[in-house]
């Protein structure tokens, strides 16, 4: 059964995204708010050690330590995986990546009121490419997204140029020349899909609204599943809050703390 019309595939093609509206349903996405309502109370120290990967960072209005996102998280809770496994969800995508898929990572991106935004980048600039070439990333919306609180922005088109910037590095100077990014707006429950080429950004939250979003990234089922290699690897160089030595110092990725620079 085909869930994507050829319009579909055909602007995927040649825009590096597609939005897929209402893809869930109210009732599903109640079940998966109140898990994620649930890890939004945890303290850093409510964390178990080897489970979830619960991140941080400095809010800008209250300057205090507040939970920016959670990864791996369909282990622990069905709401979530019951997304991220739904027969829905994986027809959007075995659609738009010719084949059967399978999950490379998950994570719940919380951005509240006075959260920082994302600089312009690539996912697969985070060395992606390392386990498969290909991903498709699913992000379902829990709020509705939009520019007064921080939705994210692409710049159609240009994952044809596959890798532009340089490993872990944000996008800049002459990497940019020719994007023109464009908000997505979205309202609750709908479906962004967009490659690991795409180029995207979000800017801070200074609305008074939070922007909840479940994000899931595939690959190709061909390529195996890199899953747990990949949460290995990340836990070790980039360790959740919670397992990071006392006295470290604070570590974020390279695109993160984006404060909208021209």
């Amino acid at each position: 059964m085909s869930y994507l019309s050829k319009d579909d595939l055909i602007n995927f093609e040649k825009d590096g995204y597609l939005i897929k509206r209402n893809l869930f349903s109210e009732s599903e996405l109640l079940d998966a708010e109140k898990t994620i309502e649930e890890l939004s109370s945890r303290k850093i120290e409510d964390w178990e050690i080897g489970k979830e990967m619960a991140y941080y960072e400095t809010n800008l209005k209250n300057k205090l330590r507040v939970l920016t996102r959670v990864e791996k998280t369909i282990e622990y809770h069905e709401s979530i995986s019951k997304i991220a496994n739904s027969k829905k969800l994986h027809g959007c995508l075995n659609d738009l990546l010719g084949e059967d898929c399978v999950l490379f990572k998950d994570k719940i991106n919380y951005k509240r009121p006075g959260g920082t935004g994302w600089a312009p980048h690539q996912d697969v600039q985070a060395r992606w490419d390392y386990f498969a070439s290909y991903f498709m990333n699913a992000l379902i919306t829990i709020d509705a997204n939009d520019i007064d609180n921080g939705c994210l922005y692409v710049a159609p088109g240009h994952h044809k140029r596959k890798l532009i910037g340089k490993y872990d590095e944000k996008l800049s100077g002459n990497d940019l020349n020719g994007m023109n990014f464009v908000p997505l707006i979205a309202a609750r429950g709908d479906t962004i899909f967009f490659d690991g080429f795409l180029p995207h950004k979000s800017d801070n939250n200074l609305g008074t609204r939070s922007r909840r979003n479940i994000y899931l990234t595939y690959n190709r089922l061909s390529e195996g599943n890199k899953r747990n290699e990949y949460i290995s690897k990340k836990r070790q160089s980039f360790p959740p809050d919670n397992e990071r030595k006392p006295g470290s110092e604070i570590k974020d990725c390279y695109a993160h703390n984006y404060f909208g620079e021209k």
